[in-house]
């Protein structure tokens, strides 16, 4: 049996990093808000959002 089981990334590129976020109640209903808007995972949110200040650091 392979040794790699399980989906393989959307992005083509593995993920090995993790990162925890403590937050309150107020600012994970805010996100679980946003997150249903899209239609996407909070996490993804959350890498829009990095992208996006990342694209205004550039300006």
């Amino acid at each position: 049996m392979s040794p790699r089981t399980g989906r393989p990334p959307k992005s083509g590129a593995s993920r090995k990093k993790t990162f925890q976020l403590r937050i309150s109640e107020e600012q994970h209903a805010e996100l679980q808000q946003i997150a249903e808007a899209l239609g996407i995972s909070m996490a993804e949110v959350i890498l829009k959002g990095i992208s996006l200040v990342k694209a205004e650091l550039k300006q």
